[in-house]
């Protein structure tokens, strides 16, 4: 079915039998039908009009597929009374615009002696030469200045002022002692064989009496030799595979000499000899570290501590039964190096000198020994103080020898 608006607009009835319209009635309403006249019916559009319709869809306006229909009506005409532009213009005319010219205004002269004058001078940029009293007055300055710097030099200084005793220190001649240890340490260097048939001896010794001919006072040890001296156990034919190696030093005042190898089982010996009667002993309270207590017992504040023997070393640890104002730390360590203990030395004392003068810095090797060997007097401490810590007494001997 099409449809269009025109069709919607034109309704005709229907045509009933006989002749007559519905809804129409009498022979007045036929006789007025049969003068009527109608259009012709429309006739449809076509397909393919049709399908444009429905691609296109509602267009507003124009309809192409219809024809243009005559204008019943006339266009809108336009007449135009008067071409010319009214301008609003004002009254009174402006004034004409002049031309800016600077003027020149000289400054006011400003009277002698103002407090408000300031700038610079009527002679400045020009070269002036100072006066003669300021040039005196500028070295007067200078010189005193360098005067109370000169003054003021030695308490500047004093902070870096050498101590006394280097400042005191002169030079001495060597006294006969000195030369006669030069003699016996020449003497030694040529004991070596003569300390390795003592040392062979007294490590194959069994018995007690066999020992105390090779050890240096050893009739006085006797007894202590008796307590604390065990067998070594070395064969009787032991001879060290390689060369023992041999050195000569001075310790506490004495020359002394150092026997160093192997035993057979690989473990290694140290062993200390002293010249007596231009005859090789050997040292055995250096040698074996002998002590009057062990150091399991000094660290439980047990023991009899007369005679140690360790490796010590300066220390820092320090608390308020041991403060540092009063007291230097120092750490003790056993031979075999698995136990050590602290000990403190008075500040001032003997001791503390004598063990602090083995760590000092030298005039030319500026670095001071880690640790050294050495045979203390121990005391024990306050109540308050813990097991492991001991007082000083007296150093004994240094580098653990017996003088």
């Amino acid at each position: 079915m099409n449809s269009s608006p025109r069709e919607s607009i034109h309704y005709v009835p229907e045509i009933i039998p006989g002749g007559g319209w519905l809804g129409t009635g009498g022979p007045d309403a036929k006789a007025k039908a049969a003068s009527l006249v109608l259009p012709a019916r429309r006739a449809p559009l076509e397909p393919a009009a049709s399908r444009a319709v429905a691609e296109t869809g509602l267009r507003i306006g124009e309809n192409p597929f219809c024809s243009e229909a005559v204008d019943s009506v006339g266009r809108l005409e336009v007449q135009r009374l008067n071409r010319s532009v009214v301008r609003l213009e004002p009254e009174a005319p402006a004034a004409p615009k002049v031309e800016r010219r600077p003027a020149f205004h000289e400054r006011p002269k400003r009277e002698n002696g103002s407090k408000y004058a300031a700038g610079e001078g009527q002679n400045w940029g020009l070269s002036q030469r100072p006066s003669a009293r300021w040039i005196a007055g500028a070295g007067a300055a200078i010189t005193a200045l360098v005067i109370l710097v000169m003054v003021l030099l030695p308490l500047i200084n004093a902070p870096n002022a050498p101590r006394a005793q280097t400042a005191n220190r002169v030079l001495e001649v060597e006294n006969e002692s000195k030369v006669e240890n030069a003699e016996t340490l020449e003497q030694l260097l040529t004991k070596q064989p003569e300390a390795m048939q003592v040392f062979r001896a007294y490590s194959q010794a069994v018995h007690v009496d066999e020992v105390v001919p090779l050890v240096r006072n050893g009739a006085a040890l006797k007894e202590t030799l008796r307590s604390h001296w065990h067998p070594l156990g070395v064969s009787t034919g032991w001879t060290p595979v390689a060369e023992p190696s041999w050195t000569v030093f001075e310790a506490a005042g004495h020359a002394c000499g150092l026997l160093q190898g192997g035993f057979p089982d690989g473990s290694k010996f140290s062993a200390y000899f002293t010249n007596d009667n231009n005859r090789i002993l050997l040292d055995w309270q250096a040698t074996s570290s002998f002590g009057t207590a062990s150091f399991e017992q000094l660290a439980n504040n047990k023991g009899d501590a007369s005679e140690i023997r360790g490796q010590i070393s300066v220390a820092d640890f320090y608390s308020a039964v041991w403060p540092e104002e009063d007291y230097q730390s120092y750490r003790l360590v056993s031979p075999d190096e698995k136990i050590a203990i602290w000990c403190y030395a008075r500040r001032g004392s003997t001791a503390e000198v004598c063990a602090t003068s083995l760590f000092h810095e030298g005039e030319i090797v500026q670095e001071a020994q880690g640790s050294r060997s050495i045979a203390l007097q121990l005391e024990r401490g306050p109540s308050a103080a813990l097991p492991n810590q001991w007082l000083i007494g007296q150093v004994l001997h240094i580098d653990s020898i017996t003088p």
